[in-house]
């Protein structure tokens, strides 16, 4: 089965201030200790600013992150790999807002 987030993780190998977080525990990208994308059940979860999330949102490239709560995070957005696409701009976004 291939990676779906290959095209992700390739494309951040070698982006200084960024680390591909590919082995044990959570999956996804890391800017200096802080996770900005996590990779999961196909779809990509980003962390940015809530203004963001809700502007994302409203323009239809991703969703809302409930964890299983029954409480959406604010700050979090899920975009489905029907907009993967989008992927690696949208984590671009999310290295750049946690510099």
């Amino acid at each position: 089965m291939p990676d779906p987030y290959a095209a992700v993780k390739a494309h951040f190998a070698d982006v200084d201030g960024v680390t591909v977080n590919a082995g044990r525990g959570a999956q996804g990208l890391k800017v200096g200790s802080k996770m900005i994308a996590m990779f999961g059940k196909g779809d990509l979860l980003l962390k940015l600013p809530p203004e963001r999330v809700q502007a994302h949102i409203a323009a239809g490239r991703g969703l809302p992150y409930d964890p299983g709560t029954g409480k959406v995070l604010k700050n979090y957005l899920v975009v489905p790999a029907a907009k993967k696409r989008s992927w690696i701009r949208l984590c671009e976004e999310a290295a750049a807002a946690a510099s």
